[in-house]
């Protein structure tokens, strides 16, 4: 009974919490998901010059890239079904520019695929169908590669193409973490690419394991109870051998010390600086006879957005890196958590809303942006490597999925489809 009662204690948000009444949160932001940002551009996506022992592969390789451009929040992938270029003319080296203007393209790629389903050599090209030219994509491949080789290939020309549109380079290799609950209070923690591919199991020990992040080194950080209390672990090391009980924690490389919500031993929780060499409390931040959990570095590490019920509510708050000049961000609301700090002052954060988790962002000002509305719950928001994209969890569609989102929440994209339970998500820095 005690173990169980841990458990709930670490997965629940600060204690002491104002009840909640259906219409009173974020009255006055009560608006249709923000329309402010660029529009998609139109892609053409032309099937691939494939020799006839590839043809499977041809079809996935295809399905690949069309899925990474859906979700890259660039491109609107055209119907296949409405090209009318001439097969029979189409190349690598010829283009009837004139019959991909007329279906709306702006950008166009084409692809051709030899070999063996062992040894496959692949080339990938993107045109400007405005300029009626070559452009240039940095992307990496190698001969005679396999189906593992030629997802890469994909991935990293899918990169390229991002990177030579927008100047910055794509993410869809990139990994996510998770954590699933199983049956009891079983948690597991696990990793998938950007694209919802190549889902791995990380951590999985008959107990429960949640708010998995990147610690030193690009480690694995989290917080277990293999010991019998939630104790802070790096990889399979157990960090931290006191009798504390620790909650979600982010690690600040250029300070090299990881901030943590721990229950010290009175009831309530602070936030506090973690040596990662050590796993001793460096500093506690806070002291504070209300709860202060969710710790959330600034790019910089200048500063920490955190959750706090000093209010008798759950608001977020920023103070300076060693503890100073704490201050409330937001105004609006009595249940706002799991801050997420992203550039320019910008921290994404979960609000309650009608009974309903919805994400928004709030500045240094104050000034606060819904993304999701009328779509399910969502939750447990964090930022890209790069801050162009957000990571968040929905029941939207049944169970709990996730979603990646542009910053405005004016594209969201489901990467995953098994409704497994996912939460507090967290993309590599």
């Amino acid at each position: 009974m005690k173990k169980r009662l841990l458990i709930m204690l670490v997965l629940m948000l600060p204690f002491g919490a104002a009840a909640q009444t259906p219409g009173d949160l974020f009255d006055s932001i009560h608006v249709v998901v923000n329309p402010s940002g660029k529009a998609l551009d139109p892609l053409a996506i032309y099937a691939p010059s494939c020799d006839k022992s590839l043809h499977a592969l041809c079809k996935q390789a295809t399905g690949w890239l069309t899925h990474d451009m859906r979700i890259s929040g660039v491109f609107k992938v055209l119907n296949p079904k409405s090209f009318i270029a001439d097969p029979a003319k189409e190349s690598l080296g010829n283009t009837n520019w004139s019959a991909w203007v007329s279906v709306g393209a702006r950008y166009l790629i084409k692809c051709r695929i030899r070999g063996t389903p062992k040894h496959v050599n692949v080339d990938f090209r993107l045109y400007s169908v405005v300029a009626k030219a070559t452009i240039p994509v940095h992307w990496s491949h190698s001969a005679n590669m396999g189906k593992k080789g030629l997802y890469k290939a994909v991935s990293s020309f899918a990169d390229g193409v991002i990177q030579a549109v927008t100047g910055s380079r794509g993410l869809f290799d990139s990994r996510i973490l998770y954590s699933v609950k199983l049956a009891g209070f079983e948690r597991l923690i696990g990793a998938v690419n950007m694209d919802g591919t190549h889902r791995r199991v990380l951590v999985s020990n008959k107990t429960s394991n949640m708010f998995p992040a990147f610690g030193p080194g690009g480690r694995l950080l989290y917080t277990s109870f293999l010991p019998g209390i939630p104790s802070l672990y790096l990889g399979r090391h157990r960090l931290t051998r006191d009798k504390y009980q620790y909650r979600s924690a982010e690690y600040c490389a250029s300070k090299g010390l990881i901030a943590a919500s721990v229950d010290m031993g009175g009831g309530q929780s602070d936030i506090v600086l973690v040596d990662p060499k050590t796993g001793r409390v460096r500093k506690n931040l806070t002291h504070s006879a209300a709860d202060e959990v969710s710790p959330s570095w600034s790019p910089d590490c200048k500063r920490i957005a955190y959750v706090s019920n000093v209010t008798s509510t759950l608001q977020i708050y920023v103070m300076d890196a060693n503890g100073h000049h704490k201050r409330r961000l937001t105004m609006l609301g009595t249940y706002n958590t799991s801050p997420a700090f992203g550039k320019d002052g910008v921290v994404l954060f979960s609000g309650m809303d009608e009974f309903v988790y919805d994400i928004f962002s709030v500045d240094m000002k104050g000034h606060i942006t819904r993304l999701t509305q009328n779509q399910g719950s969502n939750k447990d928001p964090a930022w890209s490597p790069d801050y162009r994209y957000a990571v968040f969890v929905s029941n939207r569609s049944g169970g709990w999925n996730l979603y990646v989102s542009t910053p405005d929440g004016r594209y969201q994209f489901k990467i995953t489809h098994d409704g497994a339970r996912y939460a507090t998500p967290a993309w590599a820095r």
